[in-house]
């Protein structure tokens, strides 16, 4: 297997790992360790996303007008099928719809910084200061804006700026911080040095946690200040390099099977995280309004959405939703389309 296919299985095995890390989020009845996941996964998404925009302009060069259009029209799928599970299932906040909103306007930041490293991460950090103060604002304007404003727009208000578990002002500079490690993603994935970058990123993500704590803002999981941002993007960085350490160690000892489920739950994340609302509704109709956070809800969950996610890939490819989103992939007159010369391990 090559080199680019292993990287390509480390950011399918992040992808999943990201998906799990939010089923514990949702459903776990107990906190400890696993609150760890309220800290990682949302921020594992956007770095993810960060980083898939990045190894695609890097490594396949598309057309700058086929990316951008591609990417609105991801970022449209992800804003509409997100309002609709909403509607669907009210215990949780969907994520879908913020990502869709930092998909698309990322795309064309990324087409210009994507070359400069140095200078995302300046830009990564300046939002992670200046991004918590728009907020804020934003959050002090809202009540007068109720009444005036058209509900679509105080809903994009909120994926912008006033949500508060998500919004465009936290997710962009974790995103851009994932489009930065695009750039050295072969040299930091390969022995020994994936394990001084994984831990040297850990190690600062937990001294930006512990820094933030002693502030008046703090660093609570969801809350968009500065020492929050900094510390789930350090987090998440290292969440994806220790996914590549896991794809390599496993399939060095033979065991490379175990990751299929994962694998699959990462390159049908959007099927994936249907799936889970999906299920989760059904459960509600089933026992009534109680809380979804149990032990047996999760097992059952989490074997549904992985267990489900693997057998889609092997009967039928791919995902529904994955296949819908290829279908109604804009294309542009007098351009081939790349999905034909690539694999389905596409980051």
């Amino acid at each position: 297997m090559s080199t680019t296919t292993r990287r390509l299985d480390g950011l399918d095995a992040a992808r999943g790992l990201a998906v799990v890390s939010m089923l514990v989020a949702h459903l776990s009845p107990v906190g400890g360790i696993l609150n760890v996941t309220e800290y990682l996964t949302a921020p594992l998404f956007a770095v993810v996303i960060g980083l898939s925009m990045g190894v695609q302009l890097t490594e396949r060069r598309p057309p700058a007008g086929q990316f951008v259009l591609d990417n609105v029209q991801r970022g449209l799928v992800l804003v509409v099928l997100g309002v609709l599970l909403q509607s669907i299932y009210a215990q949780i906040v969907v994520v879908l719809p913020y990502l869709g909103v930092l998909v698309i306007v990322l795309a064309p930041v990324a087409l210009l910084l994507h070359r400069m490293p140095v200078l995302t991460l300046g830009v990564a950090g300046a939002l992670a200061v200046v991004g918590p103060i728009g907020a804020d604002r934003a959050r002090e304007a809202y009540p007068q804006l109720v009444g005036s404003w058209p509900s679509w727009a105080l809903d994009v208000l909120r994926w912008v700026a006033t949500g508060e578990s998500y919004r465009l002002l936290s997710f962009l500079p974790m995103a851009l911080g994932g489009l930065a490690l695009a750039s050295v993603l072969r040299r930091v994935t390969q022995p020994p040095e994936v394990y001084l970058v994984s831990g040297v990123l850990f190690g600062l993500s937990v001294a930006a946690y512990a820094l933030g704590r002693g502030t008046a803002d703090g660093s609570a999981a969801y809350s968009g200040t500065t020492a929050e941002v900094v510390g789930a993007t350090l987090l998440s960085a290292a969440a994806v390099l220790a996914s590549f350490v896991l794809v390599a160690v496993l399939r060095r000892v033979g065991a490379g099977a175990v990751l299929e489920p994962l694998l699959a739950t990462g390159r049908l994340a959007l099927t994936a995280y249907t799936l889970q609302v999906l299920f989760l509704a059904l459960v509600q109709v089933l026992i009534g309004p109680r809380r979804d956070d149990s032990w047996l809800i999760l097992g059952a969950t989490t074997v549904v959405v992985v267990g489900g996610s693997w057998l889609l890939e092997r009967l039928l490819g791919t995902g529904p939703l994955e296949w819908v989103v290829h279908r109604l992939r804009p294309r542009l007159p007098g351009r081939q389309d790349p999905a034909t010369t690539r694999g389905r391990h596409a980051g």
